[in-house]
Formats: C-alpha cells, structure tokens, sequence
C-alpha cells in the first residue's frame, strides 16, 4: 500500500520507509504472535481502510472493527512508549523538522507551542487496537495537547475535532489575528481570535474551529504572547533606539517577511507582529519607547 503523497501535508512518511509499508511494519512488529497471525487478513482489510480514508481525507469517519480480547489487548501491546515504532517515528519527526521550518522548528504541530514530547494516537488506540501501530495514526506532539485532545474524535456533524497533519493544510487562509490594546499600566496586551475570510472553505473552517476550541489554544496563545512580546520589545528598543516610527516599522516588516515563509501564516508569532505592524494603537505606543 502506498499513500498518495499529495494527500500528505504532515510528511513524515510521504514515502515508504526502506521500501517497507504501513503494513509491513505492522507485521513486523506481530511477527511471531500466533493471536495476532491468525487475523492478518483482517488487518490487511484494516490497514487497507485506513490508507483509503487518508486519500479522502476522512481517517476521523472510520469505524472501530470491534476486536475484542485477547486480539484487542494483543494489538494494543504491540504500541509502546519505547517501541521500535516509536523511536522511528521520532527519530524522523526530528530529521524532518530540523530541515523543514515549516513544521514550527521541532514544536507541536496540534499548538506550535511546546515541543512533542509524546506521540498522539489520531484514532485512540482503546478504540481503534487495529491502528495502534499505524505510522499514519501516530503524530509527535505535546502532552498538553495529547490530554486536551482526549478519546473523542468527532462531532455531531462527522468532522473531526482536530486538523489532522497528514491531509488537512492549515495555511488554506489566514484565519488568526492578533488584537492590540494598551492595559491599566499603559503597557500593549495582545489578544487572539479567529478570523475567517468570507471565502474561507467552510469545512476546514469548522475543523479549524473545532482544533482550536478543542485544544484551547487561544487562551494558550494569549498567555504565550506576553512572554513573545517582552523579549520583541527588548529587541526593538537595544535595534531601533532614536530612530523613527517609520524605521520600526519597516524594521518590523523585515522581520516579519523573513520568518513568514518558515512559520505560515497562522503561527501565533505571525500574527502577534503582524498586528504590531498593522495597528495604530501599537504605533502610538511604539513611538513611546523609540
């Protein structure tokens, strides 16, 4: 089985690793199990599903095919922290991300906030036993999320409740901004909301909507800009020091269109400045401190 790589936005496994398959890496790791050779035909089934729901973009629409013990609990064994599987996984999250600055710098994909200290299971393996070692329904990512994620995998409408980094593209359109205002203590406060285009395709949309509800990532992001702030105006006072607005400014546009290409459009980073650049409450404050 091959997955289509066009399909993939995440590609940890755009290609087969060493000529192996999803699948030949499954039997691999049953070899020698006799519970588990005797439902090799329905695995291959299973397997066959899931690289189908993949090219249709709807792996979160999958049903259980309700194993039960000792199938069950012997798929589920063959998934551990320490797994061979595992180190796999890790070991090329790492060479991909380490090249490829689109992925957020070795972060989380789910918040672009932390780094992936654990591996996600997409279809959670209590449910889905048949996937526990599926490298398609693995995902680095952050024990925050990881534990904000939970067992659920849709809604009430069959969409999923999180982007799911094989196939969905998260830069489809802008959708994060970046609101500016100045607290108590005269000092800028950043706030962030979700912001579609009218043209925005309404199915990422809701899945958009339900990743970051889901995740809660805007009260995340909003207590992380105050760190990201304090160390960019740190920075714009020791470079820009007695010069003008305009030199900030354009000193900021800079900045910006040197890291855009690498972090995406909807990186909360990206938005923080783009906000900085765009509103006349920061320039008046900005001024302040020139």
């Amino acid at each position: 089985m091959k997955i289509k790589e066009t399909m993939i936005k995440y590609p940890l496994y755009q290609f087969s690793i060493n000529g192996e398959t999803p699948f030949d890496v499954y039997k691999t790791a049953a070899h020698g199990d006799a519970i588990l050779d005797a439902i090799e035909i329905q695995m291959e089934s299973c397997y066959n599903d899931y690289e189908n729901a993949v090219n249709s973009a709807s792996v979160h629409n999958l049903s259980s095919h309700g194993f039960v013990d000792p199938e069950k609990e012997h798929l589920k064994k063959l998934y551990k922290s320490d797994c061979d599987i595992a180190k796999k996984i890790r070991l090329h999250h790492s060479t991909f991300t380490s090249t490829t600055k689109r992925v957020y710098n070795n972060k989380c994909p789910y918040c672009t906030l932390s780094e992936p200290n654990t591996i996600e299971h997409i279809l959670p393996k209590e449910k889905y036993p048949e996937f526990a070692v599926h490298l398609y329904n693995l995902i680095p990512c952050c024990s925050k999320c990881n534990g904000h994620k939970s067992e659920a995998v849709r809604d009430h409408y069959r969409l999923p409740y999180t982007i799911n980094f094989y196939y969905h593209d998260p830069e489809y359109c802008q959708f994060l901004e970046a609101n500016c205002s100045i607290d108590p203590n005269g000092y800028p406060s950043f706030k962030y909301r979700l912001a579609f285009p009218k043209n925005a395709d309404p199915t990422l949309t809701a899945i958009v909507t339900n990743h970051f509800n889901r995740l809660h990532l805007i009260k995340r992001y909003d207590e992380e800009v105050i760190k990201n702030y304090s160390e960019i105006e740190l920075t714009i006072k020791t470079v820009c020091k007695g010069k003008s607005l305009n030199d900030a400014l354009q000193y900021l546009k800079d900045y910006l269109s040197n890291i855009n290409n690498d972090y995406g459009l909807n990186h909360h980073y990206v938005a923080m400045l783009r906000c900085m650049i765009g509103s006349p409450i920061y320039h008046a404050y900005l001024q302040s401190i020139l």
